[in-house]
């Protein structure tokens, strides 16, 4: 059935055009929901537990990490569209729409403090959430620090770093460009063009960074791996801190170290060494297993994401048990939830929010002839 949903036809015909994301597991967890997480998180507030710590290693432009502050505390104060206008975003949602305010973690109705109770929690370290933001790029991370100043978030729970995570501790070049939050930039574009502006950032082991900054032997509710094609370096360079994460989330694609790593490789580590177990996340509560259910195809390379769960955590088996019931849930759905390329608008109509309609090939034609009617219409008006 797996196979069925997630077929290898695409990945395999165009296994060498990586930059197409032709394959089924890219189309399957493009943009995830991961409505696991939130569901969890909400059943925590509900018991007023809301001391979390996150880890977010690569930051970009920390709409994903204020959103993780807002979800941990449990505080309506940490707001999206707040960061949004302190870090000057007003043309780009973000490639998952992490931007939109509206679909920010929803807090339960206890949880919508009045402005007095507010702002007495947020100033609790007791009852706030802990999110760690490390961003190597200089010109992101400026912003991002003086967004969490102006909004004063750094004083309630966000830490942000400037600096690099991968294996080993030391420098590392990074490009010194004006402008914040641009994806794609990475240490390979210092290595490559030798004119290119790059200033040297500090560069830790995850080890070497959660013993510096985070609480010793206290549990890594949450940790975002998110670094242009260098992930599994920064994991290899996590032997004691991956034994405290309860849910890991990382990207998969064919850049970076990636090009001389295999996915195969990471699952098994992760799975015998640590225990957890991971999946491809999806949309409308879709998501496959990858351990224990590998597929010979998943090692083709293109952008992806995966979630894990560590099993052994005991604060944890909420979250692997809700993961494990849709993983079963999506099986029986049959060809309902098959990714592929012919079912790309689908998919896409999903990521929008918007409800899927079956048309025959003659009703597609004439929607699509209605379209560039309109587009015409509105462009003779502009041109007036």
């Amino acid at each position: 059935m797996i196979k069925m949903q997630l077929p290898p036809d695409d990945c395999e015909n165009f296994a060498n055009k990586p930059r197409t994301q032709r394959c089924s597991f890219s189309y399957a967890s493009r943009c995830p929901d991961s409505v696991w997480i939130d569901e969890h998180y909400s059943k925590l507030h509900q018991n007023n537990n809301t001391h979390k710590k996150q880890i977010f290693v690569g930051c970009n432009k920390g709409m994903d990490a204020i959103n993780a502050l807002r979800m941990g505390s449990g505080n309506s104060q940490f707001d999206v569209g707040q960061w949004r206008e302190a870090m000057g975003v007003t043309d780009d949602d973000g490639v998952c729409h992490q931007a939109r305010a509206s679909l920010q973690f929803p807090l339960p109705d206890n949880n919508q403090k009045d402005e007095e109770d507010t702002e007495r929690s947020s100033s609790s370290s007791s009852s706030s959430s802990q999110v760690y933001c490390i961003e190597p790029m200089p010109a992101t991370y400026r912003v991002l620090s003086q967004s969490s100043s102006k909004l004063g978030y750094d004083k309630k729970g966000l830490t942000i770093t400037n600096a690099a995570v991968s294996k080993t501790d030391g420098t590392i070049p990074f490009p010194n460009g004006k402008k914040a939050g641009k994806e794609g930039k990475s240490i390979e574009h210092c290595m490559n063009n030798p004119d290119m502006d790059c200033v040297n950032v500090d560069m830790y082991s995850l080890d070497t960074y959660a013993n510096k900054f985070v609480e010793e032997d206290m549990p890594i509710n949450y940790l975002s791996v998110d670094v242009e094609g260098f992930d599994q370096d920064v994991l290899l360079g996590g032997k004691d801190t991956l034994r405290r994460v309860h849910y890991l989330e990382f990207e998969y694609n064919w850049m970076g170290s990636w090009r001389n790593q295999t996915l195969s490789s990471l699952i098994n580590l992760l799975d015998n060494e640590y225990g957890f177990t991971c999946y491809w996340p999806g949309i409308k509560n879709s998501i496959w297993r990858i351990t224990g259910c590998w597929l010979d195809y998943y090692d083709i390379q293109f952008w992806s994401n995966v979630a894990c769960v560590n099993r052994n955590m005991e604060d944890a088996k909420g979250i692997a048990d809700r993961m494990e019931e849709l993983f079963h849930e999506t099986l029986k759905g049959g060809d309902y939830y098959v990714m592929s390329y012919a079912n790309r608008k689908k998919l896409r109509m999903w990521r929008q929010g918007l409800k899927y309609i079956e048309r025959s090939e003659e009703e597609e034609n004439e929607a699509r002839r209605k379209r560039q009617e309109l587009k015409r219409t509105q462009k003779q008006q502009n041109e007036k």
